[in-house]
């Protein structure tokens, strides 16, 4: 059985990914959102480590870490904060905490954290046993070596197993990069057989060849430490499995370098709860479109590839008519159906794996078409204001603004420009797109018109 790890936080996605998280890194975790209900867990016993936010609504993490020191002596408690509360994680640290990690957390924080406290405690418990196992380990070995060379033996018969059943990697390469040792983690890990990785050069484990593992070599020659160093292993079946990986140069007993060690963690299940945590911060929560702040990000980056690339980009800008009178006359809850329902017509008028749509305020869209032409922008405009009045809420309608990206304008300009069409199609009526169109001037003092009753 793992480590058993108490999560206390008021938020239950945290406590959600924060748990699937040090699950897959092998802790046995339990969660809550009450601080009482932690103390009396914590008075129970059984547990190795409390992970705590500090900010809680009713007992502050600093209270709770000092309540639990003293519940628990050998209790390990990480804490966390947010980016302004620095000074708040020293006390707690002052409290007992043994590290603190920064809201928001990237999950290689938190597993140094945990390892690290974890460590810490199992080797004040050593510790405390140390002196007087070693002193009857002395007599025993003084009294009877027969005894001792076989408890030696045990040792390293139970160390032999013990690395043979780790779920990570472990590997040893001589000087020329040749393995030397992969144990069955590794065969597992990569798909090998035993035959198979014996006298393999490190180089073709790698996904960066022979120039990664000279990278290697040259980091550890610095005598610098290579601790928690992400890259992608080779399977047998030539897939990659992303790892975490620390690597050691092993000395002889004159002090000679004479091998690397190598011990590799699977993080594959750690990237997928990363993908997922991002996915949550560049959606709206209610319509689950992108956000804003991903759009500004995804609109840059698409009209560099526009320019860069010379393909075609349009925009559009959509807005609700209407909609304040609609939300005032049947209530918010009424008026979030309207906007998740233009989400959805965004979503089925679009083209899927190639336009975005995002949320951008309010009561206010916007349509990223990459690689489309002003026709074909116009064509999909129309869809999508034709299916939304199809919905038939009460007499809402869209006014939507559209405009081709043109090399001469940069991001900010096309924003603008689009925006202002759409204020000009809602200023004619709504219920219609108006296309800007330059003519070659710094203004959008022309544009064509489309849709409308």
């Amino acid at each position: 059985m793992g480590n058993r790890i108490l999560i206390l936080d008021d938020d239950p996605q945290i406590l959600k990914v924060l748990s699937e998280f040090l699950t897959s890194e092998g802790y046995e975790c339990s969660t809550s959102d009450c601080s009482d209900d932690v103390l009396e867990r914590l008075g129970g016993g059984g547990y190795d480590m409390l992970v705590t936010d500090i900010q809680m609504p009713k007992c502050s993490g600093i209270e709770v870490t000092s309540k639990a020191k003293a519940l628990v002596k050998d209790l390990s408690v990480v804490v966390m904060t947010g980016i302004n509360e620095v000074g708040t994680a020293v006390q707690a640290m002052r409290a007992g905490a043994d590290d603190y990690v920064l809201k928001p957390f990237d999950f290689s924080e938190i597993s140094i954290a945990v390892s690290n406290g974890l460590e810490k405690r199992q080797l004040i418990k050593k510790t405390r046993s140390h002196e007087s196992e070693l002193e009857d380990k002395i007599k025993e070995a003084t009294a009877n070596l027969k005894e001792s060379n076989l408890k030696l033996f045990e040792t390293k018969t139970y160390l032999d197993n013990l690395i043979d059943s780790t779920v990570d990697a472990i590997i040893s390469v001589d000087m020329g990069e040749i393995i030397t040792f992969a144990n069955r983690g590794t065969q597992r890990m990569l798909g090998f057989k035993e035959e198979d990785l014996s006298k393999m050069r490190l180089s073709l484990l790698l996904k960066g060849g022979v120039e990664e593992c000279q990278y290697i070599r040259r980091v550890l020659r610095l005598d610098k430490p290579l601790q928690n160093y992400e890259t992608e292993l080779i399977h047998r079946n030539d897939s990659m499995i992303p790892v975490n990986i620390s690597f050691s140069l092993v000395p002889n007993a004159q002090g000679e370098v004479v091998s690397m060690l190598a011990i590799c963690k699977d993080i594959t299940e750690q990237k997928r709860l990363q993908e997922e945590l991002k996915e949550m911060t560049i959606r709206d929560g209610l319509t689950g479109l992108y956000n804003v702040r991903y759009f500004y990000e995804r609109l840059e980056t698409e009209a560099e590839r526009a320019r860069r690339q010379e393909h075609t980009l349009s925009m559009l800008l959509i807005d609700v008519d209407q909609f304040k009178t609609y939300n005032d006359a049947h209530g918010h809850l009424e008026g979030d159906k309207v906007l998740q329902a233009v989400a959805s017509v965004i979503n089925e008028c679009t083209r899927e794996h190639v336009d975005m749509g995002f949320r951008y305020g309010g009561d206010e869209f916007t349509v990223i078409l990459t690689e489309a032409r002003e026709e074909q922008a116009l064509t999909i405009a129309n869809r999508i204001l034709e299916t939304f009045e199809a919905k038939r809420f009460d007499l809402l309608t869209l006014s939507i603004g559209l405009m081709t990206y043109e090399k001469n304008y940069n991001v900010e300009t096309l924003i603008k420009f689009t925006d202002s069409m759409m204020y000009d199609a809602k200023r004619s009526g709504g219920n219609r797109v108006y296309v800007y169109e330059s003519g070659g001037q710094d203004n959008p003092e022309s544009a064509t018109q489309s849709g409308g009753s």
